[in-house]
């Protein structure tokens, strides 16, 4: 399924979109510093989840990488671990405890997604901020889109 595009206030409507990681790449990367962030997630794939799990998790990206902003610092990646056997969700856990060197390395902000958490950062991340809503002159409870790996 395509991206969809981004509404008047630069952010995609709505919901979790469901994409794969070309079409980030063809939909995402128009400049040099969206190419080196999604290189990036490329190699965080590759070189961090593959080889941690059998079947790799859903991953939800977000952040101003998932808006019109042409210069984002980062990608906020959710890994949702909710429907893996244990050890793969301790395998996910132990990403999370490196997110410092993660972010320096791969400008990727890990989250983990347990539901057990009783924190959806899925659903959180949803959520516009309350100074980037009153920036954007929307509603704090405007939902805006996040984009799920498939």
């Amino acid at each position: 399924m395509p991206i969809p595009a981004f509404d008047r206030f630069g952010l995609l409507p709505g919901g979790i979109h469901e994409c794969t990681i070309t079409e980030v790449e063809v939909d995402l990367a128009w400049n040099d510093n969206r190419r080196r962030l999604t290189a990036l997630l490329r190699e965080f794939i590759t070189v961090e989840l593959s080889p941690c799990f059998e079947v790799l998790p859903p991953v939800v990206l977000d952040g101003s990488y998932v808006t019109n902003k042409d210069s984002p610092s980062n990608i906020n990646l959710v890994l949702e671990l909710s429907e893996l056997p244990d050890d793969q969700q301790w395998a996910g856990q132990m990403l999370y405890q490196r997110q410092p060197e993660l972010l320096l390395h791969y400008q990727i902000e890990v989250l983990p997604g347990l539901k057990s958490l009783d924190q959806d950062f899925v659903e959180l991340l949803q959520t516009l901020r309350p100074q980037t809503a009153f920036e954007k002159g929307l509603h704090h409870s405007h939902q805006k889109g996040v984009l799920r790996l498939i």
